[in-house]
């Protein structure tokens, strides 16, 4: 009997822990987030490092005629000075 009601009492401190760090809702706001959030939207690869990235928010140039999407500033000074 002892051991049920520390197992009980275990569980109800889990449970409070648990409540408290992870609020409800945060892990479907994180699934929306993974799943459906940006499947939609084009990708572009960034030539300097190669990572793939929302067009939209990528910063564009045109360098010799051409036009390539970066995923930050750094990227596109780096490939600046490559080309």
């Amino acid at each position: 009997m002892r051991y049920l009601i520390l197992f009980a009492l275990l569980y109800l401190l889990y449970y409070l822990f648990k409540k408290s760090f992870f609020p409800s809702g945060r892990r479907e706001r994180v699934l929306k987030r993974y799943q459906g959030g940006s499947a939609d939207k084009e990708l572009v690869q960034d030539p300097q490092c190669h990572t793939y990235i929302p067009k939209e928010g990528a910063l564009r140039a045109q360098i010799n005629g051409e036009v390539y999407y970066f995923c930050s500033q750094k990227c596109l000074e780096e490939f600046k000075k490559r080309s």
